[in-house]
């Protein structure tokens, strides 16, 4: 009895590391995962970066070139997902509970920021054309 609790808290311990986040495996996840991204870009591409080794089966023909660097492309793909999925993944479930404003609400909102940019930028152009000569003339 006394051995299978000690059992199942090893399994709990390592399930519990294993789900235990360490963001610099996350960032170097994603930073591998944009490096493998762009060399299947590139291996598809043909031009920057090519494969010239075609004795082997998987490299004879381009077509096989260009199914392997789309496989290397989703593979990139997928880490930069697994990599910015914990990150993004809470915000976008918080983004469904927020209450969003109507479309009236919403272009009186716009109406009045960009009103008041441009009330900004007139008063700018208003202070220049008064203060120029002065900033002018003590110079």
């Amino acid at each position: 009895m006394d051995n299978k609790d000690n059992k199942e808290k090893k399994t709990s311990r390592v399930i519990q590391i294993l789900k235990t986040e360490y963001p610099f495996e996350g960032i170097l996840l994603g930073a591998l995962g944009i490096v493998v991204l762009v060399l299947g870009v590139y291996i598809f591409e043909g031009q920057v970066l090519a494969i010239r080794w075609t004795d082997l089966f998987l490299f004879s023909t381009q077509l096989r070139i260009q199914i392997f660097a789309v496989a290397i492309m989703v593979i990139g793909i997928g880490a930069i997902y697994l990599a910015f999925s914990p990150f993004l993944l809470p915000g976008l479930r918080e983004m469904g509970r927020v209450s969003w404003p109507n479309r009236k609400t919403l272009g009186n909102h716009a109406a009045r920021v960009f009103g008041f940019m441009i009330f900004l930028g007139l008063m700018f152009v208003l202070f220049d054309m008064v203060f120029r000569p002065l900033f002018d003339w003590l110079v």
